[in-house]
């Protein structure tokens, strides 16, 4: 399985592009974006775009881990994660219908 991950350079050349806007310009929004989303996150502990879907942070317990290839167990802290579920307009989207 591979990954077409998308970088951020990708997503303001695409824009810049697409609309004609200057790079400086799509990066500040793009910039501002993400500051809205984290700071989002800080405050509630989740964020919605609505007909998009829901950022939301979970605690993962401190846990033992191993690597599969060495086989040597280490420790793996306590930490918070971001999850993301998806509206039922994007999974309509994304399951063609």
């Amino acid at each position: 399985m591979s990954r077409n991950n998308i970088s951020k350079n990708d997503i303001v050349h695409n824009i810049k592009n697409r609309y004609r806007l200057p790079a400086s310009y799509v990066e500040t929004i793009y910039d501002n974006i993400f500051l809205i989303i984290k700071n989002g996150l800080k405050k509630d502990g989740r964020f919605k775009i609505s007909k998009f879907g829901t950022f939301k942070i979970l605690f993962k317990k401190a846990r033992f881990g191993m690597n599969p290839k060495t086989k040597v167990k280490h420790s793996i802290s306590e930490r918070k994660v971001v999850v993301f579920s998806p509206s039922k307009i994007v999974k309509k989207k994304l399951n063609g219908k």
